[in-house]
Parts: C-alpha cells; structure tokens; sequence
C-alpha cells in the first residue's frame, strides 16, 4: 500500500489539473484581447506514459497554443469552451481529491485498527 506510485500519481494529477486551471482562467481573463492565442494543457497521455515507466519524477504537463484564430481580431478564445473545460477541470479536480481523501481514510485505519 505504502510501496505503490497511487498518491504520486494523483498528486501529479492534482497539480496538472490546477495548472490547467490556472491557464483556462488566463484564456478567460483575455477574452478580448485582440491577437490572444488559447492555450491549453495536455498531461494524461503524458502522465500514463510516466506511470508506465516508473519515471514519474520526469512528468511534466504539456502547454500547447491554440493557432488557430476564430476571430477577425486574432484572439481564439471561445468563452463557451473555456467555461465547459473549467467545469470538467473542476469536477475532474474534486474526483481525484475523494480519491486522495479516501487512501489517506485507508491508510489510517490501517495504522489504527490494524494491531487489533
């Protein structure tokens, strides 16, 4: 239980989720700025392939640019697809949260109750 990569993974998981956040709320912030390119965050192929190589101290989340602009004045930001990915963002962040809480409730009625 203590030997495995789960928390590792799901902190990882966690701190790709809150950049992610942190990005779709920048693209939101810049609506209207003309010429603003999206941006997005891409990590759960990458965190997979981590996982499978025992390398998750390597992991990093991927930052890619929207290029293509669906706007006269440059910007690609569309407010409707920002707020979707947020809403999964955050339901995603509360999923992978229980499931910390929960080997943490775990782990502690191992320690607990396991010398009864």
């Amino acid at each position: 239980m203590l030997g495995d990569n789960t928390l590792t993974i799901l902190s990882k998981a966690l701190d790709a989720l809150s950049l992610r956040h942190e990005v779709i709320a920048d693209n939101i912030a810049n609506v209207n700025t003309p010429g603003f390119k999206a941006k997005y965050v891409r990590f759960e192929d990458e965190l997979k392939a981590a996982a499978s190589r025992g390398d998750l101290a390597a992991f990093r989340p991927v930052i890619e640019e929207d290029q293509l602009a669906v706007r006269a004045d440059g910007n690609s930001v569309d407010i409707d697809l920002e707020n979707a990915r947020l809403a999964e963002t955050s339901i995603t962040y509360s999923a992978i949260s229980q499931l910390v809480s929960s080997r943490f409730s775990l782990l502690k009625y191992v320690i607990s109750e396991g010398r009864r």
